[in-house]
């Protein structure tokens, strides 16, 4: 069986919810399945879960590492920091690492704007 890097996020959610995986239920294979949906692209397709606080913030941080290692390079553990204050995140870093990297510190950006438009949680970013 393949899956298509087309969507990949998509069918990976639909198989995780729908395989027979031993030692867990089907609502945590359905929960697993809408991280994984949710990991790229809008929070809309995921919209009734991101509204549930416990859940926002796990599709955050999972959203938050696809991004940290999307170039598939070497990154620092202490290149990014999030801080949670209530219903706001920030996401921390050095200006030299932003000037460094500006290809993540873009999808950074795209991600406030994804936050920005749905979900309970409010991104900012800070140097």
């Amino acid at each position: 069986m393949m899956v298509s890097h087309h969507d990949h996020h998509r069918h990976s959610a639909y198989l995780l919810a729908h395989v027979d995986a031993p030692g867990f239920s089907q609502s945590q294979q359905r929960r697993v399945g809408e991280l994984v949906l949710a990991q790229r692209g809008g929070l809309r397709k995921v919209e009734t879960s991101p509204a549930q606080e416990t859940f926002a913030r796990q599709v955050l941080c999972l959203r938050l590492g696809v991004i940290k290692c999307h170039a598939r390079g070497e990154v620092r553990d202490d290149a990014l920091r999030l801080v949670r204050d209530g219903s706001q995140a920030l996401v921390g870093f050095s200006e030299h690492w932003a000037a460094t990297h500006p290809r993540t510190l873009y999808l950074l950006q795209e991600e406030v704007q994804a936050w920005a438009r749905g979900g309970v949680l409010k991104l900012s970013l800070g140097a």
